[in-house]
């Protein structure tokens, strides 16, 4: 639709408004890529902690790359491990630093640690 609007403009106004849309998406890839470097800036100086029932946050994903991913493939998109794990490989920047409030130091199958004589230490997974 937007093509055909274009391409029935004359020619020199087909050639600048071609132009000006070009430069408007590399203005915004340009703005996405700095806003990526600024998250990841912040989401590697703070330390984040799991919240029970919510689990553990592994990536902030920027909303314009949420909303790029759920208009192409679908938001259910974001579920998938899979396409998480490939994302994240691609884009290091979003990752977080994620930190556990639980200690483990080992497990055994009765899911007690040993720690000396007559002492044990609860092992949570």
């Amino acid at each position: 639709m937007l093509e055909e609007a274009i391409n029935s403009l004359p020619g020199d106004l087909r050639h600048r408004v071609g132009v000006a849309l070009r430069q408007r998406v590399f203005s915004q890839c340009d703005a996405a890529a700095g806003t990526a470097t600024a998250n990841a800036r912040e989401n590697n100086s703070r330390e984040y902690r799991r919240m029970d029932g919510m689990g553990e946050m592994r990536a902030s994903i920027p909303a314009t790359a949420y909303h790029y991913g759920g208009q192409r493939e679908g938001y259910g998109v974001w579920q998938d491990k899979n396409f998480m794990r490939r994302y994240l490989q691609d884009n290091p920047e979003v990752r977080v630093n994620t930190r556990s409030d639980k200690i483990q130091v080992g497990f055994m199958g009765d899911g007690f640690f040993k720690a000396g004589l007559g002492r044990t230490v609860k092992v949570y997974k």
